[in-house]
């Protein structure tokens, strides 16, 4: 599949900020690299996880249950960590 934790970690901060130019930011990446890091991820796991418009990032809910699972999962690895 090749989903990085870096993926993951990307995905959480757009969730979170529901922008990619904050999450960008935030990140300290470029909005465009950001965005299809995001799109790429998409593909990977055959689900849209956000809907985009010109204003506003909110989560599908594909991208719900994604972000619910994904912090566990971040958490985990935190813990083992």
């Amino acid at each position: 599949m090749g989903v990085e934790t870096r993926d993951l970690h990307c995905f959480v901060v757009v969730a979170e900020e529901q922008s990619f130019s904050k999450a960008a930011i935030r990140l300290n990446v470029a909005q465009p690299a950001l965005s299809l890091r995001i799109k790429d991820l998409e593909q990977k796991i055959g689900a849209k996880l956000f809907e985009r418009t010109t204003r506003s990032v909110k989560l599908t809910n594909a991208g719900q249950v994604f972000y619910t699972e994904v912090k566990s999962i971040m958490l985990h690895l935190t813990q083992a960590i």
